[in-house]
C-alpha cells in the first residue's frame, strides 16, 4: 500500500505514513455474519416503511346534503397532512439507520479489534485441527492484547501440534525473556517447554534449561532431567583418620570415579559404597550420568590421609597339608584388633574377630587374616590354605547320622529328621572342627534348632563323635576349660 498524501510505500501491518505522519484508514475484513444481519435489519425497516405508504388514511364521513365536491378536503390541507407523515417517516428511517449503522461499527470493531473474540476463533479453528487458521487468529490477537501470555502460550501450543517445535520454543522463550508472568504462567511456560524437548528426545536441551532455571520449585518438579555434579561427603584436604568417602547424586543414575586423578569415564568404577581412603594421598575425580544418558561436570577433589599404618598379623601355622588335627593362631599386636575370613574375600571391621586359636577344618580351607587401628587404618592382608585329612572311614555325615541315632533312641528327637517331641520344630547337626581328647580325636558337632518359620539358632549344645570308632558324645566343658565326654550310647 502507498501512502495517498506522498506515496512512501507502507507495510501491510501500519496505521500511519512513517515518511509524512498521515494516518492511514483501513477497512476492516467483513464478517459475512455481520452483513446478513445488516440486511435482514434494512429488508425489515423498508417493509415498515412501504407498508405505512400502503395504507388508507381513514376517509371523512360527509355531512347530508354535501357535494361530492365536499368530500375532499383543500388541496392546501391535505398536502400539509402528508408532508408531516413524510418528514416522520424520514426521521424514523434515519434513526433506525443511524442505530443500525452503530451496531454494525460496533459488531465490526469487535469482531475485528477484540482479542477474546480472535481467541474463541482459534479454539474454534483448532477444535477442528486447523492449526494454522488458529495460529493467525491468535497473531491478530497478540496484536490487540501484547502483553497476554495465555495467546503466546496457546500459540506455541498450536505450533508444536504443526510440528513447528522451533517456533514453539521460540515463542516460550521470548515469553521467558520478557519477564511479567505470574507464577501460574511461568509454570506453564516451562511445562511446555520440557514436553517439546522431552518428546523430540533434547535431553540436553531440558538439562540446559534447569540449570539456569532461578525457581527452585520448577527445579525440584523436573530434577530428574537435570545431571548435577556429584556430592562428596568430605571436603578435600589432610585428614589424621581414614576417610569414607561417600559420593551422591540428585536423582537416579550412575557416577563414575577415579582414585589416580586420571579423568573418569563410563568404563571407570561406579560408585555403589563409600570408597575408604587410608593412609597415604588420593585425587578423587567423579561425574554423574542421569537415566536420559546427560553427564554432570567431572568434580575433582583431593585428599592426604595421614594415619599410621598396623603392621601385618603374624599367623604361626604355615601353609600345608595335614592329617592330625591343627589348630591356627595368630599373635596379636598391641594396638588393633585382628580379623579374618574363609571365603576369600578381604577382611573388613565387619569379619569374625580372632580371639582364640582356630582348628583347621578338614578339607581344603583358605584363612585371610589382617590387622585394622581404632582409626580404621588396614594392615597388610595375611593369607594361609590348608589341606586336612583323616585317614579314616568314620565321614562327618556318618557322625552326624550316629548322633541322630543315639538321640531317637533316648527319645529326645522322633526321627531321623530331627523332629522334636511335643514341639514344631526340628533339630539339625553341622561340622564345627577336629579336637583331640586325651589320645583320641572326634569330631565337634553343633547343635541347630530350626522352627517352623525356618528360622535356625545354635542351641549351644555340642557333641564328639569318635573319628576311628563314629561313637558319639555329648561334649562338656569343666570349670578348667578342660573338655569332657558324655557317652550316648551304652
Amino acid at each position: 500500500m502507498k501512502c495517498p498524501n506522498c506515496g512512501q510505500e507502507i507495510p501491510s501491518d501500519h496505521l500511519y505514513c512513517e515518511k509524512c505522519g498521515m494516518e492511514i484508514q483501513i477497512v476492516p475484513d467483513f464478517e459475512p455474519e455481520i452483513e446478513n444481519s445488516i440486511t435482514e435489519t434494512l429488508s425489515t425497516v423498508a417493509e415498515e416503511i412501504e407498508g405505512k405508504k400502503k395504507k388508507n388514511f381513514p376517509s371523512i364521513k360527509k355531512n347530508e346534503g354535501e357535494s361530492d365536491e365536499a368530500e375532499t378536503e383543500s388541496p392546501g390541507n391535505f398536502f400539509s397532512e402528508e408532508a408531516v407523515d413524510s418528514k416522520l417517516v424520514i426521521r424514523i428511517v434515519t434513526i433506525v439507520s443511524s442505530v443500525i449503522a452503530v451496531i454494525v461499527i460496533c459488531l465490526v470493531m469487535y469482531f475485528n479489534y477484540s482479542p477474546s473474540y480472535q481467541m474463541k476463533r482459534a479454539e474454534s479453528y483448532a477444535k477442528l485441527h486447523q492449526y494454522d487458521e488458529a495460529v493467525k487468529c491468535l497473531g491478530r490477537a497478540a496484536k490487540l492484547d501484547p502483553g497476554n501470555a495465555e495467546i503466546v502460550l496457546r500459540q506455541a501450543e498450536y505450533y508444536y501440534k504443526m510440528d513447528e517445535a522451533g517456533q514453539a520454543i521460540g515463542l516460550l522463550v521470548g515469553l521467558l525473556d520478557k519477564g511479567k508472568l505470574t507464577d501460574a504462567e511461568v509454570g506453564n511456560v516451562y511445562d511446555q517447554m520440557i514436553t517439546i524437548y522431552h518428546d523430540y528426545g533434547q535431553y540436553e536441551e531440558i538439562n540446559r534449561l534447569l540449570k539456569a532455571c532461578p525457581y527452585e520449585d520448577i527445579v525440584t518438579t523436573y530434577q530428574n532431567y537435570l545431571a548435577m555434579a556429584p556430592e562428596f561427603s568430605y571436603e578435600e584436604g589432610s585428614y589424621d583418620f581414614v576417610v569414607f568417602l561417600k559420593l551422591s547424586a540428585n536423582t537416579t543414575g550412575k557416577i563414575y570415579y577415579t582414585l589416580d586423578g586420571s579423568m573418569p569415564t563410563a568404563d571407570s568404577d561406579v560408585y555403589t559404597s563409600p570408597i575408604y581412603l587410608e593412609s597415604g594421598y588420593y585425587q578423587v575425580n567423579a561425574f554423574f550420568v542421569n537415566e536420559f544418558g546427560i553427564a554432570s561436570d567431572v568434580v575433582k577433589k583431593r585428599y592426604d590421609i595421614n594415619v599410621t599404618v598396623p603392621d601385618k598379623p603374624q599367623v604361626l601355622l604355615q601353609s600345608g597339608k595335614y592329617q592330625t588335627p591343627t589348630v591356627i593362631e595368630v599373635l596379636r599386636p598391641a594396638e588393633g584388633t585382628v580379623y579374618y575370613t574363609t571365603d576369600g574375600s578381604t577382611p573388613t571391621v565387619d569379619s569374625a574377630v580372632y580371639s582364640k586359636p582356630i582348628p583347621v577344618p578338614l578339607g581344603y580351607s583358605n584363612f585371610k587374616f589382617v590387622v585394622i587401628s581404632k582409626q580404621g587404618v588396614s594392615s597388610e592382608v595375611v593369607s594361609r590354605s590348608f589341606e586336612f585329612k583323616f585317614d579314616s572311614d568314620v565321614t562327618v555325615t556318618t557322625a552326624i547320622t550316629n548322633v541322630l541315632k543315639a538321640l531317637m533312641n533316648r527319645n529326645v528327637i522322633k526321627d531321623m529328621h530331627g523332629n522334636a517331641f511335643g514341639q514344631k520344630g526340628k533339630y539339625s547337626f553341622a561340622y564345627n572342627s577336629v579336637v583331640q581328647i586325651d589320645e583320641n580325636y572326634y569330631y565337634v558337632l553343633d547343635e541347630y534348632y530350626e522352627d517352623q518359620d525356618s528360622d535356625k539358632s545354635k542351641t549351644g549344645l555340642l557333641y564328639a563323635v569318635d573319628v576311628y570308632t563314629g561313637a558319639p558324645n555329648r561334649l562338656v566343658f569343666y570349670e578348667q576349660g578342660d573338655m569332657g565326654l558324655i557317652p550316648l550310647t551304652d
